[in-house]
């Protein structure tokens, strides 16, 4: 079975200093604008850039976040999965899985998978949920390790599927992204408006997955 590293090599960093991070929220236009529209995060405006900018998530996907929480992408992936949607019916399967080490409160038509989703019993929890499907997109909001053992992509993504990740401007960015182009027929990278200007976060974007040959 093809092996992807990249898939599995993705995990959340240290985070700045609790002082720090306040002081910088409290001052930040965009988490003010966050809280105005009733989202969870300021991230929430990262994903709607990349979304328009790739046309990464459709009405009907089936999405996996991972390190969802606190729900920032989650919130804006479940909206465009059901865009036009009013009042979807109450016993519709679910069409995002939110995965994160923290627990946290899930909207409609989210299930919320709380664990490390490298460890086999977390993926066949995702895949319970999913009821067999296998995604349209796949989202992560971490930056990736190279330091992981390998997963196997053809097992998650549908084909065709899009494949979004925070790197860093880094030579272990750069090589992440040169490990994606095997499995899509496009990779860019794109740097949304609303990431801080002092942060060195871009993200690579997957168009089009596909198994390559052995």
């Amino acid at each position: 079975m093809l092996q992807l590293r990249w898939f599995s090599s993705i995990r959340k960093g240290k985070s700045v200093s609790s002082a720090r991070w306040l002081a910088r929220q409290q001052n930040d236009h965009v988490v003010k604008q966050a809280k105005r529209e009733g989202l969870r995060s300021r991230a929430a405006f990262k994903l709607r850039e990349l979304n328009a900018k790739y046309d990464l998530i459709r009405k009907g996907n089936v999405v996996i976040d991972l390190g969802a929480a606190p729900g920032g992408w989650t919130q804006i992936a479940i909206d465009e999965c059901r865009k036009g949607n009013v009042n979807p019916p109450s016993d519709a399967r679910v069409q995002v899985v939110a995965v994160d080490l923290l627990p946290f409160d899930a909207f409609p038509g989210v299930g919320v998978v709380v664990g490390d989703f490298r460890l086999p019993d977390v993926r066949e929890k995702i895949s319970v949920l999913l009821d067999g499907r296998k995604a349209d997109v796949v989202l992560s909001d971490m930056a990736p390790s190279f330091s992981e053992r390998p997963a196997h992509g053809p097992a998650v993504f549908k084909p065709g599927g899009r494949f979004v990740s925070k790197i860093l401007r880094s030579p272990a960015g750069d090589q992440f992204r040169q490990e994606m182009k095997p499995f899509f027929t496009d990779v860019k990278t794109f740097k949304p408006e609303s990431s801080r200007t002092e942060s060195v976060e871009i993200f690579a974007v997957g168009l089009g997955f596909r198994t390559p040959p052995p």
